[in-house]
């Protein structure tokens, strides 16, 4: 896993343990930009829940592949209760009640869903969220953190610095490819200083051969290959199986679910090949985006927006032929358009 995700109480920042150390005798809405810390704050505000009331809590996230990956670290930080991802936890479970019900990425959730979180909480619900990464607007209508604070009559609690996002990759999502989002230096605590990488390929397949050889030659560990659709997420698998690199993969068959494959394991070395919205909440040492040349609307956009935001260390944008128009005013002294650097990393 990327490293420093479960951090220790005693590493959070005034802020956090600010919202950390509020009453759970309130409920509460939290902001939070990609790498502020949200999903920290929900695993410690779980244990206090559990050290002072015991395990009648229930944490719920939008994505299968997000529960998975907050499962693999729930024994570091001694959570009794497993994450439940929100289809299974309605339409599996029918909507169980909980003394406290803590859910994460809350942006992407209906007002009729919320209300659901609502009703199904004896005491106080805790809600972590960002309306930056709200990517799933063209399909359902989901309220801002401010609008879901105010029909709660509560004040939206903020959090103001990003620990995972390098600078070099902040300056271009911040500035160009996130919607109302805004550059701020000081953010910024993450001191990796890796440049973004945007390369040009003759085709799809020789963007593929390269991932497969730049994690050979760098020795990657934390790798996540994302992309837009599930079926490049297959044909990419299957072809970097072929190349004898050993991935895991979660894409979805809307023809036959049946074909839908989900064999992530976040405890893992293996590359992980997901789509953007499967990615939502994990995070990566390394991070590719093969085959960036959407051409989309807002929605398109906070998508790539959530990809972009995954990584801590390195990012690798891939194209042929055109980049998507979304990179058409970020300036060029932002990224390198090589693999290497030296020969020495070849």
């Amino acid at each position: 896993m990327a490293k420093d995700f479960f951090i220790k109480e005693s590493q959070l920042d005034d802020y956090q343990l600010e919202l950390l150390n509020r009453t759970l005798d309130r409920s509460l809405v939290v902001s939070g930009c990609a790498g502020s810390g949200k999903s920290v704050i929900a695993l410690h505000k779980a244990k206090r829940i559990q050290n002072e009331y015991g395990n009648d809590y229930t944490i719920i996230v939008y994505t299968k592949a997000l529960s998975r990956y907050m499962n693999s670290g729930r024994n570091a930080i001694g959570l009794n209760n497993d994450f439940t991802y929100h289809w299974n936890w309605k339409n599996r479970r029918n909507c169980p009640q909980s003394d406290y019900i803590i859910v994460d990425e809350i942006q992407d959730f209906t007002r009729e869903e919320i209300n659901e979180f609502k009703q199904a909480t004896r005491k106080h619900f805790f809600f972590f969220g960002d309306t930056a990464q709200s990517i799933f607007g063209k399909f359902k209508d989901t309220p801002s953190i401010r609008d879901i604070a105010y029909e709660a009559n509560l004040s939206e609690m903020p959090l103001y610095f990003n620990y995972r996002l390098p600078k070099t990759v902040a300056r271009i999502t911040e500035s160009w490819i996130g919607v109302g989002t805004k550059y701020n230096e000081g953010t910024y605590k993450s001191e990796e200083i890796e440049i973004p990488r945007v390369i040009n390929y003759p085709s799809f397949e020789l963007q593929l051969e390269a991932i497969a050889r730049i994690i050979k030659n760098r020795h990657l560990t934390d790798v996540g290959i994302l992309f837009p659709r599930g079926d490049l997420v297959k044909t990419a698998s299957e072809y970097l199986k072929q190349k004898s690199l050993n991935v895991e993969v979660q894409y979805n068959d809307n023809r036959d679910f049946r074909n839908s494959r989900n064999d992530l394991n976040f405890e893992s070395t293996n590359p992980k090949i997901m789509t953007f919205h499967s990615a939502k909440g994990v995070q990566f040492e390394t991070v590719f985006i093969p085959d960036c040349t959407m051409n989309g609307n807002e929605d398109d956009r906070k998508a790539l927006y959530v990809a972009m935001t995954r990584t801590c260390k390195n990012l690798y944008i891939m194209y042929s032929g055109k980049l998507s128009p979304f990179f058409d005013a970020v300036p060029e002294n932002l990224h390198k358009t090589s693999e290497f650097d030296t020969i020495g990393e070849i």
